[in-house]
Parts: structure tokens; C-alpha cells; sequence
């Protein structure tokens, strides 16, 4: 997210839910006719004969779509005021406190911005049974369709398209909002190719979308594209969904990826044809076996995964073996937790994972950075800044980020330029002391068995391995840490009544205030890495769930998007208070034997 020029009033959609019994040709549409939306929103175009058709019909209500110009973008509308009141995150508190209902889907899916359309003002007129929502503008954005057809892409670059619209179709089911997807003109895209959604629609009554219209919308769209197999991929995924093979999302996911991964696999052995350099190297069959047997995923504890022990006696010196990758899963989640009105947090995943098979097994090389931001500042400020935050490290270190995993200077040069860019903007806003925004801070860069992390504020990062249980990383800056760090007994620096205010932050001073924490990791056995806002790790959650929440998920056979919902669930019901943000990385290591029984 971006501050706009004050100069420049935005434009955005207003989507209007009126009662069926009224006419096509509806009253409202004059901005004089409804005083909430004459105060503020004026109309970009005038409408010819005061008449709108619908772009939906859903049970008992028409949908109606106008664009409207924010006349004054820096005030706080009226849902802002409305969310205040809201007492808990459900339909009905948020109904009574004057949150049309017509909100709660985009409210609901907040998560999913910029994907799915930012809810940015919305309200009732009860006397007319009129709702009006005010959304971002993607009216004008090129077509999913258009897209595809018009840049050359290569197989590869097409399913992720159809990846991104089945994981949306799961949270969407629950809301009963999946008729989004369905919608050809709907799905659009960013000038960056990112996939985005004009508007929600809601499903209709006692008619909900089938798995089998997803896939039937996927073949239309690629109907026409050459330079890849996609109509037998298609024709292969409707079969098993008629003969129920493929009976819910999660197993149209699973095939989905499935396809992607031998795709990438394919790719792969290709190029590994066309290379005659490579030295295969092979381990003897006994040692093969040792290792096979220590690094077996149903052993809930073992010997450190970095160790084989002589076979001669306990007097016999450990054999220190050098790691490799094995492989790497991550997955991010951020949830706007029970009594937040909107989100504040803020992360970004980047990672290249190359994969490479040999009589030994899978090989893989990888580069990862994973950023989780924590905004605060008041309404749209936090979420500003933390979207502030990522924006500028990702590029940042998109540049200067190149083989070898960075400096400390580099990263710490990183962090203070997007700390310039924030406290810039809330200098050029006039913003002073507490009224400045700001964000918090956690950082993972992972380049094969090695990882830097780094860290302002008091987001965290958490290791999980079968042998050291659950460490914390980071340490939070705020003031009882500070007193703690200065010797201060620990029950008596958090008996202060500012005792979690930070020490540290992005945004709110200028550079000789941040002091990034920045450390090094070499990953010498399975891991998980846990990043967060403290919105989860907050009243010792992790401390007390971390044996049934986090350990079973080192193994490879856990599902680690299943995994992460539970933990943001778990978060909501324990704490609920805040917005909840986590990145979990699972590493997969082995001892490397390639330097041994060389082939040639």
C-alpha cells in the first residue's frame, strides 16, 4: 500500500445491496438521495435516466455497482466509527453495532488483500433496506483472459494461476462466496501479473458452485493457449472428478500441485540430460542404510541429525558429517483475529527451490526470504506501514541479495532504508509522537542449510527440532526486556505498567533509534522455523502448544496448510485480541556423502 498525493481524491467501487422488491430502476442512484453518501463519495460519471441494472441477484437482493470519487480520502468513514463499537468478529455483533452484512465478506477475507478488494468505508440505510460498501478499483485492470491470451507464457506460469484459485476456493466455501471465482470477467490481474478479483459475489441459495465448474472455468480460460499440454491436464482432472476420485478442494490442490511438481521435475531431468560435467557420487550400502533408518520421520526422538556414532565403542570419536538439503516447505497465513476491525499485518514469501535427482535421491538448492511486518499507528496507518515495510525490504534485497547470503551490513542497510521511508512519510504528513505510524519487524533469509534472521519490535521467530524442542530467537524490544537485559529481576520488569511498550520500531523515529538484531543459523537437523506477530505468540501460546501443535509438523508427512490454520485457530481462541500473522519453513536435512565412493 501507497500514500496518495492528497491532491489526487481516489477512486474507488461502491457496491450497492438493495431489496428485489424495488425496481431495476432504483431511487438512490443520485448522490443528494442518501445523505452518508453525498457527505463524502460523489459519482465520477453521470447516470442516464437515474437507472442501474444489477451485476448480481442473490436470494432477496439485487447488486449494483457504481464508481465513486472519495472527496475526503484522510477522514475516517463511517465504518471505522461502526468498528469501534463491535464488541466480537461475528455476523451478527457486527450487524448490531451498523456494519452492513454486505460488508462481512470482504472483511472476513481481509487476509487475501491485495487479491481480493480492500473494504474501505461501508453502511446502512435501514429506511430504504439499502446497503453500500466502499471497495478498491480494479474496474479498469486487464482481464485473467485477456492476459493469458495476449503474453506468451509457459506452462509453468499458467497453473499457479489456477493454484491461487483453488486456495481461495476453500476459505471462499465457507462463506459461501465461491461464485467469485466462477466469474470470467472477475478475475483480473496487476500490471505485475498478480492475480486480483474485481468484486465478491455471494452464492446463490440452495445452488452452491461445484469443484467441477472451477474446472470447467480453468479450461475455458486456457482453451486457446499453446506452448504446453493443458487441455489433457484438464481433461485428466475432470475425469477424476466425475469418477470421485477428486471429492473436495484439498485433493484437487493436492492433484494440482502434483501436476506442477512433475512439470518442474520433467524441466529438470531435461536440462540434466544436456549436462555431462556432473561427478555422481554413491555411498556404501551400509552407511546408506545407518542413515535411511536415523533420519526416519516416525523416530520422535534420535541421535542429532549431524552425528554417526563409531560402531567400535563409546570411546570411539563422533564422526561429524557436513548437511545438505533435503527439502524446503514454507507456507504464510495472516488473519485479522476477533476484535480487530481490519489488518494491520503485513508478509511476504519469496522463494527459488531447484530440484535435482540422483540414484541417492532428491537433491535441492534453495534461497528464501520471508518477512513478517506488525503495523500500529491507528486505522490505515499500521496497515500502511507495514505494507510500507515489506514493499521496500523485498525490493531492496531483490538487488543487493545475489548468491551468497548477504552481510550484516547489507541486511542491516536494508532495514534502516525502510525505516527512512516510513518516517519520511510521517514527516510529510505532519504526523508527530504517538500519532506516527509504524511497524515491527521479523525477518528469515535461508540459502540451503544456512539462515540469517533478523528482527525489530516484538514479532518473533521460533526454531522447533525433534532434539532441542522450542527455542525463541528473537528477544523482544521492549521495555521489560530492557530492564531484564540490565539485570532486573523478570517478574519485576514486566510488572510495569509499560512493560511491553517497544523500545524499537520502523517508521515512528529516524535511523540513530533502530538497531536491528541480526544473527546467524547453520540448520544441522530438521527444522521448523516459526515466524509471527505477537498477536500468536502472546500468553506463552506457543510455550504451552508447541509439543501438539509444532513438533508433529517436522514431519514430512504433515500437511503444513493444515497445520498453520489449526495454529491460527488455536491463536484465536487463546488470544483473539489482535491480528495473527505466521510464516512456518520446514527444513528437511541429511548428511552429505557425496564426497564418498565417487563413481569416477
Amino acid at each position: 500500500m501507497s500514500i496518495d498525493n492528497d491532491s489526487i481524491n481516489p477512486v474507488y467501487q461502491c457496491i450497492i445491496s438493495c431489496a428485489l422488491k424495488k425496481s431495476p430502476f432504483i431511487p438512490f442512484i443520485l448522490p443528494t438521495d442518501t445523505k452518508a453518501f453525498h457527505h463524502r463519495y460523489i459519482l465520477t460519471t453521470t447516470l442516464e435516466n437515474k437507472s442501474l441494472s444489477p451485476f448480481a441477484t442473490c436470494g432477496d437482493r439485487q447488486y449494483f455497482c457504481i464508481e465513486v470519487e472519495d472527496t475526503t480520502p484522510t477522514e475516517r468513514g463511517i465504518l471505522d466509527e461502526n468498528l469501534d463499537l463491535v464488541e466480537s468478529f461475528e455476523r451478527e455483533s457486527l450487524k448490531s453495532s451498523g456494519i452492513p452484512d454486505l460488508a462481512f465478506a470482504y472483511l472476513t477475507l481481509t487476509e487475501y488483500n491485495p487479491t481480493v478488494p480492500e473494504l474501505l468505508d461501508g453502511w446502512e440505510d435501514e429506511e430504504n433496506n439499502q446497503e453500500f460498501v466502499i471497495i478498491t478499483n480494479h474496474k479498469h485492470n486487464q482481464t485473467l483472459e485477456e492476459y493469458l491470451k495476449v503474453n506468451s507464457l509457459e506452462i509453468t506460469q499458467v497453473l499457479p494461476y489456477l493454484q491461487k484459485m483453488a486456495k481461495l476456493w476453500k476459505s471462499f466455501s465457507k462463506i459461501e462466496c465461491c461464485e467469485t471465482l466462477l466469474r470470467v470477467d472477475n478475475l483480473k490481474v496487476e500490471q505485475d501479473g498478480t492475480l486480483i478479483l474485481d468484486k465478491i459475489y455471494l452464492d446463490r441459495d440452495n445452488d452452491p458452485p461445484l469443484l467441477r465448474q472451477l474446472v470447467e472455468i480453468w479450461a475455458y480460460l486456457i482453451e486457446d493457449l499453446s506452448g504446453g499440454d493443458y487441455k489433457t491436464i484438464i481433461t485428466d482432472l475432470m475425469i477424476k472428478i466425475e469418477s470421485g476420485e477428486i471429492d473436495d478442494i484439498k485433493e484437487l490442490r493436492s492433484e494440482l500441485q502434483s501436476i506442477i511438481q512433475e512439470i518442474e521435475l520433467q524441466s529438470i531431468l531435461e536440462q540434466e540430460e544436456n549436462q555431462t560435467e556432473d561427478v555422481i557420487f554413491i555411498p556404501g550400502e551400509d552407511e546408506l542404510k545407518d542413515l535411511v533408518n536415523q533420519f526416519d520421520d516416525e523416530e520422535p526422538e534420535g541421535e542429532e541429525a549431524t552425528q554417526i556414532n563409531s560402531p567400535d565403542g563409546d570411546d570411539q570419536p563422533t564422526i561429524v558429517l557436513p548437511m545438505r538439503l533435503l527439502n524446503v516447505t514454507e507456507v504464510g497465513l495472516s488473519d485479522i483475529g476477533r476484535k480487530r476491525g481490519h489488518n494491520e499485518d503485513c508478509f511476504a514469501i519469496e522463494t527459488s527451490i531447484q530440484k535435482r535427482e540422483s540414484p541417492q535421491g532428491s537433491y535441492y538448492t534453495a534461497k528464501g526470504l520471508f518477512i513478517v511486518c506488525d503495523g500500529m499507528g491507528g486505522h490505515a496507518s499500521g496497515e500502511v506501514a507495514s505494507a510500507m515495510a515489506v514493499k521496500n525490504l523485498y525490493s531492496y534485497f531483490k538487488e543487493n541479495w545475489t548468491e551468497e547470503l548477504p552481510e550484516v551490513e547489507i541486511i542491516r542497510n536494508g532495514i534502516i532504508k525502510a525505516n527512512e521511508a516510513i518516517y519520511s512519510a510521517n514527516i510529510n504528513k505532519g504526523q508527530t509522537g504517538s500519532g506516527r505510524m509504524g511497524t515491527t519487524l521479523v525477518m528469515t533469509f535461508l540459502q540451503d542449510t544456512k539462515a540469517v534472521i533478523a528482527h525489530v519490535g516484538d514479532s518473533r521467530i521460533y526454531k522447533v527440532t525433534r532434539k532441542w524442542g522450542l527455542e525463541q530467537l528473537t528477544v523482544d524490544h521492549s521495555v521489560a526486556q530492557a530492564e531484564i537485559k540490565h539485570g532486573v529481576d523478570s517478574e519485576i520488569a514486566h510488572a510495569r505498567p509499560d512493560a511491553y511498550q517497544l523500545t524499537q520500531a520502523l517508521g515512528p523515529r529516524d535511523n540513530n533509534f533502530v538497531h536491528p538484531d541480526i544473527n546467524f543459523l547453520d540448520i544441522k537437523e530438521d527444522t521448523l522455523l516459526l515466524m509471527c506477530s505477537d498477536g500468536l505468540c502472546d500468553n506463552d501460546l506457543l510455550e504451552n502448544h508447541w509439543e501438539t501443535n509444532l513438533l508433529p509438523l517436522i514431519s514430512s508427512k504433515a500437511n503444513l496448510e493444515e497445520g498453520i490454520t489449526q495454529i491460527i485457530d488455536l491463536g484465536n481462541q487463546v488470544n483473539g485480541h489482535d491480528n495473527i500473522t505466521c510464516i512456518l519453513i520446514r527444513i528437511k536435512v541429511q548428511p552429505n556423502l557425496e564426497h564418498q565412493n565417487p563413481i569416477f
